[in-house]
C-alpha cells in the first residue's frame, strides 16, 4: 500500500509543530533537545527543496552553535557537546555549513569531548547515549589525525574494562547497577542504548576507520560470541530471543521478555550484527542478524513489544526504520514486508487532538507531547521521511548505531 500522500501530510503538520519548539526549547541536545530538529529539516529540505526548511536548519544550528558557547553542557553524546558536534560536522557534510566557518571551534569541542571520554570510561562508564562510549560517534567524523589518537585510547579503556567469561567477553552496565537494588551485583546491558551492543556497534565503526583494527576485532568477535550465549534456547512465539539483562553468573535480571524498539530487544542486537557482518565480511553474522529479523517479523507486534508510542527511541517508528533499513541492506522481502506494517501502525496513531501532528508519547503512567528526535516528533518524522525517499541514505542513521 502507498502511503506517500499521507505521510506527506504527517510530515507538514511536524514541520510547523517543530517551528515553535526550536523557537523556544532552551535544550540543545542532540537527541533530546532541539539540536536534532535541525536533522529532520535537512532531510526534509532535501525532499521538499523548500528554502523555508533550509532557513530553519541554519536558525536552529546558529542557536546550537551559540549553545556550545554559553550553555554548560557535559561531553556525552544524546544531550551534550558530542552530540551537537557530531550534527554540526554531519549537516557541513551534507552542505548546509561552511567548513572553514567553524573549523576554529572545533579545537575547543575535541579537548572538552575527549577530556569527558577519558573521565566517563577510565571509571567503566560505558554507556553510549549518557556516558563515554557516544564520543566516539562525535570522533569518527573528525579529521584522521585528530581522530586517531584519541580512538585508539578509547578502544584501549575497553579492552581493559572488559569483564572475560569463557565464552567471550562482555562490559558491565554501571549506569543501571547505580539503582540501589543491583549496586553490589554486576550486570551486563543488552540494549543498544545502554549496553554491551552499542560498544560493538561503535567498534565496529573504528574498525572500518582503520583505527586500531587488530583489538577492534579482537574485542568485536569475543564480544558477539558472549553476546550470542544470552540467547534463549526456548521461547514462546513473540517472546523475546534476548532478555533485557545477565549477570555474572548468566542469570537474566528483571524482564525475560525485552520489549520490542531501537533502545532495547532483538532489533538492537540484529542491527549491530548486521553491522558487524558487513564491516568484518562475516557471513555468519549477517545470517544470524536475518534469523533475529524473520523473528521479529513473523512473531513480533504492539502488544508482545509493549509498543505504545511512535517514538525512534521504543515505539512503532524506529521498529519501521530499523526495519525498512535492514530490508534495503539485505533485500529481504520479509523484512521489508514487516517494515511496511509497521510504518501502518506508525501513521495510526497519529490521532491525539491535543498531540503535536496528532502524537503523544508515552511514559509511564500518562502520555505527553514530545518534539525531540530520540522520543518525539522529530523522530518520527526521520523515520517517514526514509519511506518517501528510499533513494537518500539516511546518514542521521549514524547517530543511532543505525548503520
Amino acid at each position: 500500500m502507498n502511503h506517500k500522500e499521507e505521510i506527506s501530510t504527517v510530515l507538514e503538520n511536524i514541520s510547523r509543530e517543530l517551528d515553535v519548539f526550536t523557537a523556544n526549547d532552551n535544550n540543545a541536545g542532540l537527541l533530546g533537545g532541539y539540536t536534532g530538529c535541525a536533522l529532520f529539516y535537512a532531510y526534509y529540505y532535501q525532499h521538499t527543496s523548500g528554502d523555508e526548511h533550509l532557513n530553519k536548519v541554519l536558525m536552529i544550528m546558529e542557536k546550537s552553535i551559540q549553545a556550545l558557547a554559553e550553555q554548560p553542557m557535559n561531553g556525552s553524546f544524546c544531550g551534550g557537546v558530542a552530540g551537537v558536534g557530531w550534527c554540526v560536522q554531519h549537516l557541513t557534510q551534507m552542505g548546509f555549513i561552511e567548513e572553514d566557518e567553524l573549523e576554529d571551534a572545533f579545537g575547543e569541542i575535541d579537548g572538552m569531548v575527549a577530556d569527558f571520554m577519558e573521565e566517563t570510561l577510565s571509571a567503566g562508564k560505558n554507556d553510549f547515549l549518557h556516558e563515554g562510549l557516544g564520543t566516539a560517534l562525535y570522533f569518527l567524523e573528525r579529521p584522521l589525525p585528530v581522530a586517531k589518537p584519541v580512538l585508539e585510547r578509547l578502544v584501549g579503556y575497553l579492552a581493559s574494562s572488559a569483564h572475560r567469561y569463557p565464552a567471550g567477553i562482555t562490559w558491565k552496565d554501571v549506569f543501571s547497577s547505580r539503582s540501589e537494588q543491583y549496586k553490589t551485583t554486576d550486570l551486563y546491558n543488552l540494549g543498544l542504548a545502554h549496553g554491551v551492543p552499542a560498544i560493538l556497534a561503535i567498534l565496529g565503526r573504528i574498525y572500518e576507520k582503520g583505527i586500531a583494527r587488530d583489538t577492534a576485532r579482537r574485542l568485536i568477535e569475543e564480544g558477539i560470541s558472549w553476546l550470542m550465549t544470552t540467547r534463549k534456547s526456548e521461547k514462546e512465539d513473540g517472546e523475546s530471543l534476548f532478555p533485557v539483562l545477565k549477570d555474572a553468573s548468566g542469570n537474566s535480571v528483571g524482564d525475560v521478555h525485552s520489549r520490542l524498539g531501537w533502545c532495547y530487544g532483538d532489533l538492537g542486537i540484529a542491527t549491530m550484527l548486521l553491522g558487524a557482518g558487513k564491516r568484518l565480511q562475516r557471513a555468519d553474522y549477517t545470517e544470524t542478524a536475518l534469523t533475529i529479523f524473520h523473528d521479529v517479523a513473523k512473531h513480533r507486534n504492539e502488544k508482545n513489544g509493549a509498543v505504545y508510542d511512535a517514538c525512534l527511541c521504543h515505539g512503532s517508528a524506529g521498529i519501521a526504520h530499523i526495519l525498512q533499513q535492514a530490508a534495503m541492506a539485505t533485500g529481504d522481502p520479509a523484512i521489508e514486508k514487516a517494515a511496511a506494517n509497521w510504518l501502518q501502525i506508525t501513521l495510526g496513531m497519529n490521532t491525539w487532538q491535543d498531540g503535536p501532528a496528532g502524537y503523544k508519547f508515552f511514559h509511564h503512567p500518562d502520555y505527553h507531547n514530545s518534539y525531540n528526535v530520540l522520543e518525539g516528533i522529530a523522530g518520527v518524522g526521520l523515520s517517514l521521511l526514509g519511506f518517501l525517499q528510499p533513494d537518500v541514505k539516511p546518514g542521521w542513521n549514524n547517530s543511532l548505531l543505525i548503520s
